[in-house]
């Protein structure tokens, strides 16, 4: 009956394991993508009025529309933020938060660079 109880609970040990090793990355790599994506837009959100693009560019803009095309430029930047981050440092930012918060400033700043321009012209 011992030996049993044993071998029922490897058996069961070794399915959850085995589950849990299947995809390693794909659970983590999704939550970085969501965590970056979060994490770069409200960085964009914060940064943009001084960035000295985005100054030169909505200087025509009204208000409204400043607001509106700011909302653009950084819903631009968390889509592509994701993009630009390898699959490592994605699931990465999901457990190391001095990780998350340099691959946001990395991802950030390289997609910023190339929102503002396409989302103000």
């Amino acid at each position: 009956m011992m030996k049993k109880n044993k071998l029922l609970m490897c058996l069961a040990g070794t399915l959850m394991l085995s589950a849990c090793t299947s995809s390693p990355l794909s659970g983590s790599q999704s939550d970085g993508v969501s965590i970056i994506r979060m994490a770069s837009n409200q960085k964009c959100m914060n940064e943009i009025e001084n960035n000295p693009t985005w100054i030169l560019s909505s200087k025509l803009l009204s208000e409204d529309q400043k607001k509106k095309k700011k909302h653009e430029v950084c819903n631009c930047v968390s889509d592509n933020s994701p993009k630009v981050l390898s699959k490592e440092q994605l699931a990465l930012a999901v457990i190391d938060p001095k990780a998350k918060a340099t691959y946001t400033a990395l991802a950030t700043a390289k997609t910023t660079a190339t929102c503002i321009p396409e989302m103000l012209h």
